[in-house]
């Protein structure tokens, strides 16, 4: 089953530290790799958000053969965003999509809970509706 937890948080909230300080630590990857495997699936990590990256969510077929993905994106209030077509994008692609949002502190604990948080989703969205959050 294809699985996909976007990191959803306003910019500069926080989203690509805790995936490239938290998140990708405890995928076993170093911070300027893409690619992990997870209970024998293959999977890749898109670290900025779509809308800071000025990518199009087209691109998301170039990484459809993952079984397991973790981008980001704005939420859906903000300017730019693609978060609603990025979701349709991963379904239509055939994932479960999930999101964690994430929100600026102070408290790094906070970040590295919702690597754990990612993680859970990760492991756990089978068994949730695509319209989890």
């Amino acid at each position: 089953m294809k699985k996909a937890v976007i990191v959803v948080g306003r910019h500069h909230a926080g989203k690509g530290k805790t995936i490239r300080l938290y998140l990708k630590p405890k995928l076993g990857i170093d911070t300027n790799v893409h690619k992990f495997t997870r209970s024998g699936q293959s999977g890749y990590v898109l670290a900025q958000s779509f809308e800071e990256a000025d990518k199009d969510i087209l691109i998301i077929v170039n990484y459809s053969h993952y079984e397991l993905l973790i981008p980001a994106a704005r939420p859906a209030h903000e300017t730019p965003s693609c978060l609603v077509g990025l979701k349709a994008k991963l379904e239509e692609e055939g994932y479960r999509v999930s999101t964690v949002d994430v929100v600026r502190t102070s408290n790094e604990a906070y970040y590295e809970q919702k690597a754990e948080e990612i993680l859970s989703r990760l492991d756990d969205i089978g068994a949730k509706t695509a319209s989890a959050s």
